[in-house]
């Protein structure tokens, strides 16, 4: 093992961990606790706050996690190729952490779009029932890809 695969495999690690771990207290957490607000404005704001805060340290977690993921992929080339089971297991891990990716972008994209529905002034608006039914689920499904990644790199040990 070079000096240089710990340092990747932290850097990966503690990426995915981070980008796991907040977006399922953000869906579980802070929703949750967004579900007492009574007041849709109020909520609406809140969850854009909410989210926002979180928005810096995800995008601090998730490129973390991809520079130790491209650290590893370097380095595990040739062992990738003796060993088919490795290629398979950072192959399902790239799509998974590919799709995860393209789920946190478009969970951001519907929340800025229903933080823009309300009128100029109005403040910030209860999003459209089906819009809020697609942030939801595209919301979960962030912890889902993720967790997922988590289960084949613990699958496959390395």
């Amino acid at each position: 093992m070079s000096r240089t695969e710990p340092l990747a495999r932290t850097l990966h690690d503690v990426g995915l961990a981070a980008w796991f771990g907040g977006s399922l207290m953000g869906v579980t957490g802070l929703n949750g606790a967004l579900d007492a607000v009574g007041d849709p404005a109020e909520r609406e704001r809140l969850a854009g706050a909410g989210w926002g805060r979180w928005g810096r340290i995800g995008s601090a977690a998730m490129a973390t996690h991809l520079l130790g993921g491209a650290g590893l992929l370097v380095r595990n080339v040739a062992r990738a190729r003796r060993e088919p089971a490795a290629a398979t297991a950072a192959v399902s891990r790239a799509a998974l952490t590919g799709a995860a990716l393209a789920a946190t972008a478009y969970a951001g994209a519907l929340g800025r779009r229903a933080g823009s529905d309300a009128p100029a002034g109005a403040g910030p608006a209860a999003p459209e029932p089906a819009l809020a039914r697609r942030i939801r689920a595209v919301e979960w499904a962030v912890p889902a890809l993720t967790g997922a990644a988590v289960v084949v790199g613990a699958v496959r040990g390395r």
